[in-house]
């Protein structure tokens, strides 16, 4: 491994399973709350299937494929140097154009909704500039 590998630590391959599993009782438990299977406050159930989704896309995006060269790692830093450009576009441009339309135009997102959408752009960049290559 040389020096470029090893300035981006990331988290041994086995984590992407942890985080796939995570990912599942997240959905499972939102479906077994919305189906009211699980009698549990909205609220309580709406925070921990949005942790929980945090956690496993965090996990994901950490977590190192099994062949790692130095393209790759160019690759992950440009998605989420242009996932984070995402996000302070949105939070800049939202307001105004809430403004403009009189109103929430767009969506009325917390922090928690917006890390999720920046999450899913980054692996969205991440799958096209990786198919791309």
């Amino acid at each position: 491994m040389n020096k470029s590998q090893n300035d981006l630590r990331l988290l041994p391959a086995i984590f992407k399973k942890i985080g796939f599993t995570i990912l599942l009782l997240s959905v499972l438990w939102a479906a077994l709350s919305v189906s009211k299977i699980l009698s549990i406050d909205k609220g309580l159930a709406g925070t921990l299937f949005e942790s929980g989704i945090l956690i496993s896309l965090l996990l994901l995006a950490l977590t190192r494929n099994k062949t790692e060269d130095e393209l790759t790692l160019k690759i992950r830093l440009k998605a989420l140097a242009g996932s984070f450009i995402y996000g302070v576009v949105f939070v800049i441009f939202e307001p105004l154009i809430s403004l403009l339309f009189g109103g929430n135009f767009l969506f009325d997102i917390g922090a928690t909704q917006l890390l999720i959408s920046m999450f899913l752009f980054y692996f969205i960049m991440l799958y096209i500039m990786k198919k791309n290559r």
